[in-house]
Order: C-alpha cells, then sequence, then structure tokens
C-alpha cells in the first residue's frame, strides 16, 4: 500500500506515476481516487506503507521485499531515433492531457502573448483553446461560441490588441480577444455552409479575412467592421478546403486550393491572377506560401491521393515535388538554420515529415506519437527552441522539437524486414544486434544511432533469430536463419568469430545466450526438432542434441535457476519445461496442462532473485501473456493486449519490466504489480521484434526500421 509524501512539479505528462518502474495501483493509495490526483499538476512522490502481502489478480504471488521510501517516483519514455533518417525522431507529451478537447482537432496556430509563446487550437469539441507551449498549460477556460466544430483559426492584431479569427461548420467567423478569450463584436455570418479555411490579408490598407467555403467559394470581409468587401469569389468547382495570402509583385492575393487545383486571386479585385495549377490528381486540402530565395515565392500544395507540389506562384509552373508526400493533411513553413523548411502531415502516416525546399529532401522526421491520424501543424519558438504543433483526430496536441539533418540520400536501415533483435554493450556502449530477411545482421549504437561497424553479411538467407552476450569481456552474437545455419560474430571487430555452426538441418527457430557459467553458452532450437548447445569459446557443440518436446520449440529464453543456467522452452501444448544448460538436458521442470497451443515467444528475468518467465502462444482466445514462477512453474499473473507479436523482459534500476507489441502498438509493463507503466506508443508500420537494456533503452524493430526509446528518472 502507498500513501502520499509530496507531489513535484513537472512539465510533461509522459511522467508515470511509477515508483522506479514500478507502477502504482490506483485501490493501493490511502485515501485517493484517481480523480483526487491530477496528472498534469505534478508526479505523486510516495511510500510503500507495510501491509500484509496479498495474491495478486488472484494468482499465487512471489514474495515481495519491503521496498523503502521512492524519491521521486517518475519515469518518462523519450524516442531517441529511428533508423528512418539518422538521429530523425524526437518527440513529447500532448499539452492539456486530463483538460484537453473532447473530439478532433482540426485547427492550430502559434503566437507570443506576454513574451510566452502559446499555441490556439479548435476542433470538434466546438472550442477554441490556448496552451502555454511552456508548461503544457492550458491558459484560460475554453472559449464557447461557435455551435459546431471549429476548422480554421488564424491570428491578426485589431486596434493594437492581438485577435484570434476562427470559422467552422456553424457557417460562421468570429473575433476573440486573445488576453481574455472575450468575443470582439458580433460573428461574421456567412451563408455559405461551413468555413473550411481562412486566411489574414490586407485590402485598401485595411485588415480582411479570406474564407474558403463548403459552397466553393471564396469569400472577403472586413476584419474590423465585419462586412463583405466584394462579391464571393467563383471558380473552384469542389469544396475551398485550403487558403493562404501573400504579397505578390506589391499586391495582396489569395492563394486557394480545392477541387484538384490551386487559383490565385487578386484581392483588389476579385479577379484571377494567371491560370489554375493543374497536376494534382486528388483535390487540394492545403496550401502553404514562402519565400523560396529573395522575391521568389513559392507554393506547396496537396491533398487526398495526390503527391505534394512545389509550384512558382508568379508562374504556376512546378518547381518539384515531395517525395512520399501523398495525403497531404496539412503544410506549414519556417526557416531553421537558413534553410527553408516545408513541415507536413500526412493521412497515412503517424509522423511529421521536414523538408529542405530548395532541394526537396527529405532531411527530418518527428514522431509526435498522436493515437490517430494527425490533422493540423504549426510552428513557433519555445525558450529558444524551434518546436513543431501538432494536432490529431483523437483530440491531442503535441509539441515535438524540430529536428533538421542532412540530407540522407539513402537512409541507413535494413532492405528488408527486420526479423529479431539483441542487446548488448562494446567498448562499453549499449548496441543492439539486429537480423532481417535482407541477409544481414547489422549492429547499432543504441545513444547516438550510428552502426557500429559494416554490416554483417555471411548468411545466406533470412536471419530468423539473434542472441548476444560478452565472452571474457568482448561482445558476441549469435545469429540463426533459414539455411539452418548458426553464426558467431565478434562485434568489436566486425567479423566472423568462426566458421558456421552447420549442424541444424532446417531454419533456425529460436537462439539464446548465457554468460552466468563457464564456458559462457548459446543455445538453438530449429524446425529439425532438436536443440542444441554450443560452448561460445570454441564453437564446439556441448552435450547431445536433444528432441524438442516431440515438436518444435518456437521461441526460448535464458535465467538462472538455484545459481544454475537453465534454458526456458516454450512448449507445443501451452507454458514451458525447464533445461540444464550444462548438460543439454530437460530437467524435468515444466508447467502442468496442455491447451493444445504451442508457445511461440517467450521472456524471462528476475524479481526478487527469482527467475520469472512470460509466454504468450498462437491462440487469440487465450490471455495473450502468461506470467509464471519458473521454480515452481505456476501461473502468478497475465498481462492483457491484443495479438502479441513481439516481447521481451528486463530489470531496470531493480524493477523487472515486459516490454510487448500488439501489430503497430508498443506498451510496457511491471513485473511486480502487472500494470501497465507507459502510454502505449504507436508506431508506423507492424512491430516485428522488441528488446530493452538494463540501461533503460526500448528497442523496437517495424518493418526494415529499428527505433530506440530511452526510459529516464525525471527528478
Amino acid at each position: 500500500m502507498y500513501r502520499i509524501v509530496d507531489v513535484i512539479e513537472h512539465r510533461y505528462r509522459a511522467l508515470v506515476l511509477l515508483g522506479t518502474f514500478e507502477s502504482l495501483r490506483w485501490g493501493e493509495i490511502i485515501g485517493l481516487q484517481r480523480r483526487d490526483i491530477d496528472l498534469d499538476a505534478g508526479t505523486v512522490r510516495v511510500e510503500r506503507v507495510p501491509v500484509p502481502t496479498t495474491n495478486m489478480r488472484g494468482m499465487s504471488s512471489l514474495p515481495r521485499h519491503e521496498v523503502p521510501v521512492i524519491r521521486p517516483a517518475a519515469w518518462r519514455v523519450q524516442p531517441t531515433w529511428t533508423s528512418l533518417l539518422p538521429k530523425g525522431v524526437k518527440s513529447c507529451p500532448p499539452l492539456g492531457a486530463t483538460d484537453g478537447h473532447t473530439n478532433w482537432v482540426s485547427a492550430v496556430t502559434t503566437a507570443v502573448f506576454d513574451g510566452r509563446a502559446v499555441a490556439v487550437t479548435g476542433g470538434g469539441d466546438d472550442t477554441v483553446r490556448v496552451w502555454d507551449l511552456s508548461t503544457g498549460e492550458r491558459v484560460g477556460a475554453p472559449w464557447t461560441g461557435h455551435t459546431n466544430a471549429v476548422r480554421a483559426l488564424a491570428m491578426s492584431v485589431l486596434d493594437g490588441c492581438p485577435v484570434v479569427v476562427s470559422g467552422g461548420d456553424d457557417d460562421t467567423v468570429r473575433v476573440w480577444e486573445l488576453a481574455s478569450g472575450r468575443p470582439v463584436g458580433e460573428p461574421f455570418d456567412l451563408q455559405a455552409d461551413s468555413v473550411e479555411a481562412l486566411a489574414i490579408a490586407e485590402r485598401h490598407g485595411r485588415q480582411v479575412v479570406v474564407t474558403g467555403c463548403y459552397d466553393t467559394t471564396v469569400r472577403v470581409w472586413d476584419l474590423e467592421t465585419r462586412q463583405e468587401v466584394m462579391a464571393p469569389i467563383r471558380g473552384h468547382t469542389g469544396p475551398v478546403y485550403a487558403v493562404a495570402t501573400a504579397v505578390l509583385d506589391g499586391r495582396w492575393v489569395a492563394v486557394t486550393g480545392g477541387d484538384r487545383t490551386v487559383r490565385v486571386w487578386d484581392l483588389e479585385t476579385g479577379d484571377p491572377v494567371g491560370s489554375p495549377f493543374t497536376g494534382h490528381s486528388g483535390y487540394v486540402s492545403a496550401v502553404a506560401v514562402a519565400e523560396l530565395t529573395a522575391g521568389h515565392l513559392v507554393v506547396v500544395s496537396g491533398g487526398y491521393q495526390t503527391t505534394t507540389r512545389v509550384s512558382d506562384l508568379a508562374t504556376g509552373l512546378p518547381v518539384g515535388d515531395l517525395p512520399r508526400s501523398a495525403d497531404l493533411e496539412a503544410v506549414t513553413t519556417m526557416v531553421v538554420h537558413g534553410r527553408l523548411m516545408a513541415i507536413t502531415c500526412n493521412s497515412n502516416e503517424p509522423t511529421i515529415q521536414v523538408w529542405d525546399l530548395k532541394t526537396t529532401e527529405l532531411v527530418g522526421e518527428l514522431f509526435p506519437q498522436h493515437p490517430r491520424t494527425l490533422h493540423a501543424v504549426a510552428t513557433a519558438v519555445v525558450d529558444g527552441r524551434q518546436v513543431v504543433v501538432s494536432s490529431c483526430d483523437g483530440g491531442s496536441v503535441r509539441v515535438s522539437d524540430l529536428v533538421v539533418g542532412q540530407p540522407a540520400d539513402k537512409p541507413v536501415r535494413h532492405d528488408a524486414a527486420i526479423t529479431a533483435v539483441a542487446t548488448t554493450s562494446v567498448a562499453g556502449r549499449p548496441v543492439a544486434v539486429t537480423g532481417s530477411d535482407d541477409e544481414t545482421v547489422r549492429v547499432w549504437d543504441l545513444d547516438t544511432g550510428d552502426q557500429v561497424c559494416q554490416p554483417l553479411m555471411d548468411h545466406t538467407g533470412a536471419v530468423t533469430a539473434v542472441a548476444a552476450t560478452q565472452v571474457d569481456g568482448r561482445a558476441m552474437a549469435i545469429t540463426g536463419g533459414k539455411d539452418g545455419n548458426v553464426h558467431l560474430w565478434d562485434l568489436a571487430l566486425g567479423k566472423a568469430a568462426g566458421a558456421p555452426l552447420t549442424t541444424h538441418r532446417l531454419p533456425i527457430t529460436a537462439v539464446a545466450a548465457d554468460n552466468t557459467d563457464d564456458p559462457p553458452r548459446a543455445i538453438t532450437a530449429s524446425d529439425d526438432k532438436t536443440i542444441r548447445v554450443w560452448d561460445l569459446r570454441t564453437g564446439e557443440e556441448t552435450g547431445n542434441p536433444r528432441k524438442s518436446d516431440h515438436r518444435w520449440v518456437q521461441d526460448l529464453a535464458t535465467t538462472t535457476l538455484d545459481d544454475q543456467p537453465v534454458a526456458v522452452l516454450g512448449r507445443w501444448g501451452g507454458g514451458f519445461r525447464v533445461r540444464d544448460l550444462t548438460v543439454n538436458r530437460d530437467t524435468g521442470l515444466q508447467t502442468t496442462g496442455s491447451n493444445g497451443k504451442s508457445v511461440r515467444l517467450v521472456a524471462a528475468t528476475i524479481v526478487d532473485g527469482r527467475p520469472i518467465a512470460i509466454t504468450t502462444n498462437d491462440d487469440w482466445r487465450d490471455p495473450p501473456m502468461k506470467v509464471w514462477d519458473v521454480a515452481t512453474a505456476q501461473q502468478i499473473g497475465q498481462l492483457s493486449m491484443g495479438t502479441v507479436v513481439a516481447l521481451a523482459a528486463t530489470t531496470i534500476d531493480g524493477h523487472p519490466i515486459a516490454i510487448a507489441a500488439s501489430h503497430r502498438t508498443v506498451a510496457a509493463w511491471s513485473l511486480t504489480t502487472f500494470d501497465r507503466i507507459i502510454p502505449d506508443i504507436e508506431f508506423l508500420d507492424s512491430v516485428n521484434a522488441v528488446a530493452a537494456t538494463p540501461q533503460g533503452h526500448i528497442v523496437v524493430c517495424f518493418d526494415r526500421d529499428i527505433a530506440v526509446l530511452t526510459a529516464t528518472r525525471s527528478s
């Protein structure tokens, strides 16, 4: 049981209520309920109150030692890098996670007010909200007045005061004081279905609001008098989803997109400027105007099922296309280190892309971890840092550091899907070893994303299993492949540590390593139904090959039992059996019963000095992950998730955790409470393999790419 000791202020909601990676269960906090603690206001510091041990989740529990006062009790998981682009991933937790929008957020703009950077957001809950970008906290109450969804926002100044202009599905445009959130005058009544987009410009020296409307029109309104200053501009054949404004040859123009065209309009006369920009294969839903070089304005435009194009504003001629940028949801621009960047988000990717507009090359990729499709992006400078503010159709608003690197001719990545990953250290630095369908093994520095050596390329088929360990102080990887061969690699030298081990006759299904005894060993399982153990110093097989439970072993893990090295083998009928690594012989210890389903994944770690194992089988109707006390072969808990495709376990600062993936989602649990300890994280593609280190690295392999998340203590 726990009681509150203190509340520590923090900036980021991703600080999870953990006792140094041990999640608190709300029922154990004396006198408090979930609603009594504001996660955005602070992190709860707790201490354990001695109580009698009870079973967890109705299962028999491991003996639990008394835990001293835990200070502080907060961790966060920060994406560090990904091989999509070298060192190109940053992200942060959502703004207003407990008091934010309750529906999708489709509009974001930013401003500086009273010396602080703020974001203004609007969306499907009919409200406009303001956020302090330094603290992540909401500024004031939500602005209410719209009677339907807010789809567009812009900033301006009226009578010397900053104002926000908003428009949406209630067919109105409204003006608000940024300082107070009070309405300024009456709404504009458009009578044009909904307002899809708006921007601010000047006409005859007065500020005007240019609106793109669902009824295919573009309308222009005096910001102060709220009067329409010209007849509706017509020309688009569908709703006008995007509006931007600029000064072209000394005159204000509006740039609009909606059907498959981008059109430019003279705001003095309402006449078209030049011919429509053609070439888009779908409707245009986002446009931005930027100065590419001195006096040279370009339009970035894109939308549904069409490539994002860069066009000359004066002529409409194409300047270039942004590759891998179809289905554009939003675009904005910013100058970073003297280079003009376009920041885009697409409906088919959970990332934000950063493009060098001069070269049209992808130079950064932000991973803000929105749970659903991104809708809007804006830029700001917060405490001297350039950031991107983004929103999604799930209501979250997040701020990501704007990371820009050098163009990558070829991203550092595997050429086919990654199939397996393991971790160790090389020269004192933590590394991940990945195997792939491209028949290569790669070694990655977990802190920097650099490859430690050239790809290891002796496999003649896809790499199916990877393990890593230390042998006499040197890092070694053990990999198995579809060709049935097992390879040993010296990771410091970046080359084979001996001839391939060719005794297996069919593809390798699992590999694990152990260096707790002498000699250090590897254990391998194969589709030939044998289990083999190898001396990692000599490469010689030790003991006789043993039949693997009469059928196949799909996965296994190593641990220690009574100070002896053992392997935990997944059984064909469910559960596990234990094998003595010193003699490659079954110990007779195994789980009882059979559900007829093979165990597909196995992970193991130590809890309070006792080995525990996590298993999952091929039956989606069973609890996906079962947690076992290896010494007694009894189940002690379960971890709930969808169909589990990857599994790992480790112990960080004395706290055992499990990492698992289901399709694109990665989650983590405490193995003492069986509670989730970090928010679920979504990836771009299906996750194939995960690993974790005692230093707090969580390695996630999805499709051809590898992402590293770092768990850090917040104090």
